[in-house]
């Protein structure tokens, strides 16, 4: 699946993307070793994607996104962060394209 980096506000429903490099640092990598799950259970797909409150440094958007069957057996909440509209996010794919 070819990688495309796209600004977090261009981000629709459907669209596989990776959590925020941060989550994947501190903690998701380790689970994927430790449970043996291949690097692709951690791909997200978006299901929202909203214009948050801005604070003084600027605008906020949401994403809220769902964790794929590889990754819990357990169908869980969403996967909730905010981003500046202008970052630049690895987007895998939009589902069904």
């Amino acid at each position: 699946m070819a990688m495309h980096m796209v600004e977090v506000q261009s981000l629709l429903p459907g669209d596989i993307i990776l959590p925020p490099a941060r989550e994947v640092s501190l903690w998701m990598r380790r689970h994927l070793a430790e449970h043996n799950l291949p690097e692709t259970a951690l791909y997200l797909t978006v299901s929202e994607v909203r214009e948050d409150a801005p604070d003084k440094r600027g605008r906020w958007v949401s994403v809220k996104a769902f964790h794929n069957a590889a990754w819990t057996t357990q169908p869980g909440g969403p996967f909730p962060f905010k981003a500046r509209p202008t970052t630049l996010w690895p987007r895998f794919s939009h589902e069904g394209a």
